[in-house]
This record gives C-alpha cells, structure tokens and sequence, in this order.
C-alpha cells in the first residue's frame, strides 16, 4: 500500500516556495449546480465520471509562475467514486517534469460517508467564521464540495499553522481543528471505507504545455546544476498553442498520437530541462489535465 503525503507535508512543501506578505480573504459561498444524480440514500451527489463531488486545493500568496500554471488539486474526487491525489514527490534537484498523480475507487457508501462526515465537520454551510491567523506568507487551503444540490466553497487560510499564531478565537481554532481532521482522512480512506487502498498511476490523456523562450542571461553558474537538453518533436513552439498570462508564455493541450510521441521524453523531462526547436531553447512546464478538466 502507497503512503501518500499528508495535508500537513504539501503546506510545509508549498512554504519553502517565496511568498509575498500576502492575506487571503476566507471565502464560503454556496452556489446552486445542476440536478445531481444519487449515490443511494442519503446526500445527493453527481454521479459522472467528470463530475467533482469533493477537491482540495492548497495554493495562494506570490509563487512562482510556473507554480501557478501547473499546480494540481491535492484531492479530487468523481462521481463515480474515481479519486486522484498528488502523491509523494521524490526528493531529488531538480524534480521531475511531471507531478506524481495516483489514483483509486472507493464505493458509493464511502463517497456517503466521507460526505457525511463533511457535513459533521462544517463544510456544508456558509456561515462559518475561521478567522485569519495572524501569520505570514502562508498557503490558502480551498474546500469544494458538490453535495445536496449546491457547491460549497470554503478558503481557509494558513490552515494548519494555527500553533502559536494570533489572532484566532476558541471557537474558531476549534472549527479550524474540525477540517484539518477530516481533511487528513482523505488521503488514507480507510475512515470511509476499511481495508486496503490500492492506489495506481493515474494515466492522464491530455497534458497543457507551458512554454517559455530561454534567456540565455538567465543560465545557471557554472557552480549549479545544470539543465539536461531535449529536442521537442512537435513543431515550432513559437507558434504552436496560444499565448497566456503573463506575458511571454503559450499553452498547448498535447494528447493522442501526439501525447504518445511526447511521453518517452518526459521520462527524461526534469524541471530546468531546456527544450530545443527550431533555433530556439525554452522553458516547458507540463500540467496534466484531470477528468474534469477540458482544454
């Protein structure tokens, strides 16, 4: 059985990327969804295999761009009981080019119980106060939920490093304690649905492209780690895909045939990895598309 990373090791993860001194409002809204089929008795929930019934994203403050462009929801699940998570992310400089998304499927009863569970913990409202930790530079945790005929959206910021931080009441360190338990039950399941989780690769069958022309002023000292180099096989990246903020970058959505070209290079992909074209040398940072997501 894989161990995944748990929710407390991604924000430690995500804060050793520089932050602007930055506060994330909290946000909770409740906004109506179409008619949602039912996973048996109990909650309402879409039942598609493209239908997002619970996500949790952690993200927020200044990053990096390339963060922003390729960042993936830790937890996503479907409908149809389909769950994809970010896995461990080996320890190495410089990464690899892609993130490491596992997938399982749990029951109709699990999604049933992890809903109702949800609901105990609070996130079935729009009204709860979880304040705003008196710290800085901290990640925003976003909680979505598709349950009972409407989408709740709950921003909790600097979830988790409430330890020694101002600012917060009881009752509102008690709310925060409430989600951080269940939120950590998401990536064992066993809380939902006992016994093993097997968790498989998820094969993704589309993947955005980021590129970025490379400024040879910006080459790393000769004392650094230096990038590998690959030659790209499919077409001039200087027009191939659309231009995207900011300024500078394109995307492109690679899949089929094409994907299937791509994917033996990928293996030798890492994050600084310099992508020849034409006459040309760029940045590319890959984001692999979820069920839900289209190009």
């Amino acid at each position: 059985m894989m161990s995944l990373q748990p929710p407390a090791a991604r924000r430690a993860r995500l804060r050793r990327i520089p932050l602007l001194l930055a506060v994330v409002p909290l946000l909770a809204i409740v906004i109506p969804v179409a008619a949602c089929g039912s996973g048996g008795s109990g909650l309402d929930y879409p039942t598609s295999q493209t239908d997002v019934v619970v996500q949790v994203s952690v993200g927020g403050g200044f990053v990096p761009v390339e963060y922003n462009l390729t960042q993936i929801p830790g937890f996503t699940l479907y409908g149809d009981g389909t769950v994809v998570v970010t896995g461990p992310q080996i320890e190495i400089y410089p990464p690899p080019a892609l993130p490491n998304l596992q997938t399982t499927t749990i029951s109709a009863d699990a999604i049933q119980e992890m809903l109702s569970q949800a609901k105990e913990a609070g996130l079935f409202a729009n009204d709860v106060d979880y304040g705003q930790p008196a710290v800085t530079d901290m990640p925003t945790t976003t909680i979505t939920i598709n349950a009972g005929g409407a989408t709740y959206v709950s921003d909790l910021y600097a979830l988790g490093m409430e330890q020694g931080a101002t600012g917060l009441t009881a009752d509102q360190q008690q709310a925060r304690a409430t989600v951080i338990t269940w939120e950590s039950r998401l990536y064992d399941l066993t809380a939902f649905e006992p016994g093993e989780t097997v968790w498989e690769e998820y094969e993704f069958t589309d993947l955005a492209v980021f590129s970025l022309p490379f400024d040879p002023s910006t080459a790393p000292d000769d004392t650094d780690v230096q990038p590998n180099r690959l030659d790209w096989p499919l077409g001039d990246l200087s027009t191939l895909g659309a231009p995207v903020q900011p300024q500078g970058y394109r995307k492109v959505v690679v899949s089929g045939a094409d994907l299937d070209t791509l994917r033996p290079l990928l293996e030798q992909a890492t994050w600084i990895t310099l992508w020849k074209a034409g006459d040309r040398e760029y940045h590319l940072y890959f984001r692999p598309l979820l069920p839900h997501e289209s190009a």
